[in-house]
């Protein structure tokens, strides 16, 4: 038999409870419980991302997390900061903080113009934005965290400020008999599966992973006296859904399930990653089934050419393009006719480290070779393309490429080394690419209608179709958003120049007398 307390205890007892994290209605453990237990000391997981639907209480979680280490001993080594990309974004978590602290923590102080607050041990909890990464040296640099918290995690575009920041994540704390144990060190981000820099955040932590599956990667280091130590860095990511959160209202929840937008229901109230983010350029013009095609060989009646984007320490991208001339090709057994002036994106060389996997080893990364060397590379690459899906084009076009390939053409009368002369003695050789005022606005133009019309099966227009083994340009064009200043062109970023390669291809006009070749590989 259960014994019941007086009413008037009971109300006492309630009252004490100032915050506590959601329950599992279907037993073990909720959301909230796994994000608060994954940060002790005993079972800590250093990268956490705490994603799925709106209104699951991550928030919340991002405040908990760095409060339920105060006043266990680690004073003002226990220091933290919570980050957002704009300062007009941290009025809700500021508001929250306001809320909650005093009640849990008698004597904390808060300082309105540092955005800190001090609790009675000296724990520290700073807020504060990072819109660029040029700010990390004035706001960051130097300074040492034991708790980093990133609210909205996709709405930074590259993980460039999430690595910096990573930087920080260390302590000069010594065990003393109050606290032996060391802080536990611990990044933690929140998001829904939407916004500017959802392919990074979900290759990081969601992609081939299981929900709460901890991911174990091992991290040498040199110590003081000389010898190498092993360091096992874990990462996780958790799942929560509003269906957990009791104190959120239903008229809330019944708007999340009312939202006509399918695509933005599926990613606010369902948490799926899969779904692709209609704010970005050619969401709603983009459809995976329809625009990527398994290889063919290419009829020899269709014209092909190369287009190009170089870079250095950024990644470089050739791509290999077919223009259909109307006529039916014969694939798997079904007859293909793309109208006349289609484009079929039909090779792709990326240049970026991989893993032994076949993984970007780190976005924007490029391979750091001489032009010679990449016009080696991409020479080698159109040969094996002509024994398979170019098979009846001995030669290629010379089509489009980064302007930039022809810098240093006028100096010592044009006797001077240009990245474009080295890729040319490989046999490589590039035209002109469109880059006057507008170019960038046209191109995203004409890939819309492209895109639009492939999904229509319009035959009045030009359709646009890519190999599924172009990874890299496949995986980009849902991710390109619009430039916030020139909303009608895509928005500059990183790992943007499969697109590039193709925006200079979309713009380029085939030259209707002399074209130059490169030199044949056979």
């Amino acid at each position: 038999m259960t014994a019941m307390l007086p009413r008037k205890a009971l109300t006492s007892a309630v009252r004490k409870v100032i915050w506590e994290p959601t329950k599992n209605k279907a037993g073990g453990l909720s959301s909230q419980e796994m994000f608060l237990i994954v940060g002790q000391p005993d079972t800590l997981v250093h990268e956490v991302l705490f994603h799925g639907t709106r209104g699951n209480g991550k928030s919340a979680c991002l405040l908990m997390g760095f409060a339920q280490h105060v006043g266990k001993g680690w004073g003002a080594y226990w220091r933290g900061v919570i980050l957002r990309r704009q300062y007009s974004a941290l009025r809700d978590l500021i508001n929250e903080a306001e809320k909650v602290f005093p009640r849990l923590f008698p004597g904390a102080t808060y300082n309105k113009s540092e955005r800190t607050w001090t609790f009675p041990e000296g724990e520290q909890l700073i807020f504060q934005y990072i819109e660029k990464a040029s700010q990390y040296e004035a706001k960051f640099h130097g300074q040492q965290f034991t708790y980093i918290g990133f609210d909205e995690l996709t709405t930074w575009a590259t993980d460039e400020i999430y690595e910096k920041l990573l930087s920080t994540l260390r302590t000069a704390y010594q065990p003393t008999a109050r606290q032996p144990l060391m802080p536990p060190k611990q990044v933690r981000a929140m998001t829904n599966p939407w916004g500017i820099g959802k392919r990074w955040v979900k290759e990081r932590f969601i992609d081939g992973k299981r929900n709460g599956e901890i991911e174990c990667t091992i991290k040498s280091l040199i110590d003081e006296d000389g010898n190498t130590v092993e360091i096992e860095w874990k990462r996780c990511a958790i799942f929560g859904t509003i269906f957990e959160n009791k104190y959120v209202d239903l008229e809330y929840k019944a708007w999340l399930m009312n939202i006509a937008d399918p695509m933005l229901r599926e990613a606010w109230l369902y948490g799926n990653w899969e779904v692709v983010d209609d704010t970005a350029m050619f969401a709603r013009v983009w459809d995976r089934d329809v625009h990527i095609l398994q290889p063919f060989e290419i009829p020899a009646a269709w014209k092909v050419d190369r287009s190009f984007d170089y870079g250095q320490s950024t990644p470089f991208c050739c791509l290999w393009t077919a223009e259909a001339n109307g006529e039916a090709v014969t694939v798997g057994g079904k007859v293909f006719c793309p109208p006349k002036g289609s484009l079929i994106v039909c090779g792709e060389d990326y240049g970026t480290p991989l893993t032994p996997e076949g993984k970007q080893q780190k976005r924007d990364l490029g391979l750091l070779l001489s032009a010679g060397k990449i016009g080696a590379r991409l020479k080698a690459r159109e040969v094996k393309l002509q024994t398979t899906v170019l098979k009846n084009h001995a030669r290629i076009t010379a089509g489009p490429a980064d302007n930039q390939i022809y810098n240093g053409s006028k100096v010592d009368e044009g006797t001077a080394p240009t990245v474009a002369k080295e890729l040319e003695k490989e046999g490589i050789t590039f035209t002109q690419s469109d880059k006057r005022a507008g170019s960038r606005i046209t191109s995203a133009q004409i890939m819309f209608e492209r895109l639009q019309a492939t999904v229509d099966r319009n035959r009045e227009k030009p359709h646009i179709y890519i190999f599924s083994g172009c990874k890299f340009l496949t995986r980009t064009i849902p991710d390109l958003y619009r430039d916030e200043d020139e909303p009608d062109s895509v928005a500059k970023g990183p790992d943007d120049h499969s697109w590039d390669a193709l925006a200079y291809r979309l713009t380029w006009k085939r030259p209707t007398a002399r074209v130059s070749y490169g030199i044949m590989g056979h």
